[in-house]
């Protein structure tokens, strides 16, 4: 292997793990077809005697739900030898990408696969089998839209030549999310139904002459008051600073909420809204409603949660877990929690008597 070989690939191999040693666990990126339109630049190993050159490409892939991802890449990367000969180089690749998380909506991964680039002329290596290794990072503009960048060593496995190629493009996810669950889960407004106390009963009898019976007696219940069943689930999403949006650092403590759910089939769950006191009150109370929805809605569409299992509502600036006296403190108050009850009826039970 080349001298540049060895020295691109300590560097990718820092690069690697530095960015997973910081990673406090694997993400779970939305799932879909991803679609990745893409310019670059590309550097050709000395010895094909092939000038630097733009580039231009598409990626073609399948994003599990896991930090697991496959894509088919083509490169357009035509330049001219030295001598001013053109060149045509089509790159084609196969390659496997593994994401990592943050509390950031970058999300870097690391990647490698196998390919071939095609030559017009005679360049040494033509059709040759390609080992590449490398990565990059995601930054999400939606949830369905990132810009990457990325970057790639790619090794001849025929014979002495090592190419480098960086690329930044647009990455699009489709057919990860059910439409008609991305409308906001609207506040759940059912009225409960009363506990009716049980009506005034007389025991039959005939009363004698103006002295009622002994017996005959007026029987009343009093109303007993059950408790709903209900668990505070220890998850609290968080929230940048006057935003809504959950961003995919977020997505372990809603699989651990989507997995309690799909455990107990017969429980509902309320999303609890918070905000922290910066701002009026008002302004806090939708804030923390938009976010109690944001979480709902992530529930129903990623994780195959009903919408009908879902209640959400916003406290603004109540119950913060710590007094709102520093940023660290404010960032804590900025979040969403969930509770689980046992049935409908428990949930209605507490919202009335809230």
């Amino acid at each position: 292997m080349s001298n540049l070989f060895s020295k691109s690939a300590v560097f990718s191999s820092i690069l690697a793990a530095t960015a997973t040693a910081s990673m406090a666990y694997a993400d779970q990126p939305k799932a879909g077809f991803t679609v990745n339109p893409n310019i670059g630049y590309s550097n050709s190993d000395s010895n094909r005697d092939i000038k630097d050159n733009e580039t231009y490409g598409i990626g073609l892939g399948y994003q599990f739900d896991n930090p697991w991802a496959i894509e088919f890449n083509y490169l357009n990367a035509d330049s001219e030898l030295h001598n001013g000969q053109g060149v045509d180089a089509d790159q084609y690749r196969l390659d496997g990408l593994y994401h990592f998380a943050n509390n950031t909506d970058f999300t870097p991964y690391v990647a490698a696969g196998l390919g071939t680039t095609q030559y017009s002329s005679n360049v040494d290596g033509d059709g040759n089998t390609q080992f590449n290794a490398g990565g990059g990072v995601k930054y999400a503009l939606k949830d369905n839209l990132a810009v990457r960048a990325d970057y790639r060593v790619l090794e001849d496995l025929n014979s002495d030549h090592t190419d480098q190629v960086a690329s930044l493009g647009l990455q699009m996810t489709f057919g990860g999310t059910n439409d008609a669950a991305q409308q906001k889960v609207a506040n759940q407004t059912t009225a409960p139904t009363p506990v009716t106390n049980q009506e005034d009963e007389w025991t039959s009898g005939i009363a004698a002459i103006s002295e009622p019976d002994p017996i005959e007696t007026k029987i009343k219940s009093e109303p007993v008051e059950v408790e709903p069943t209900k668990t505070i689930l220890p998850y609290n999403v968080q929230f940048a600073f006057d935003s809504d949006k959950v961003t995919q650092a977020n997505y372990e403590q809603l699989q651990e909420i989507a997995d309690h759910l799909k455990a107990n089939p017969d429980q509902v769950a309320q999303v609890q809204g918070y905000a922290d006191d910066t701002g009026s009150p008002d302004y806090n109370l939708e804030l923390s409603e938009d976010r109690a929805q944001s979480v709902a809605q992530r529930l129903v569409a990623d994780f195959n949660i009903e919408p009908d299992r879902i209640e959400t509502i916003g406290f603004g600036e109540k119950n913060p877990l710590v007094a709102n006296t520093t940023e660290e403190n404010r960032q804590l108050n900025r979040r969403v929690t969930t509770v689980v009850f046992g049935t409908r009826d428990d949930l209605e039970m507490a919202t009335t008597s809230r």
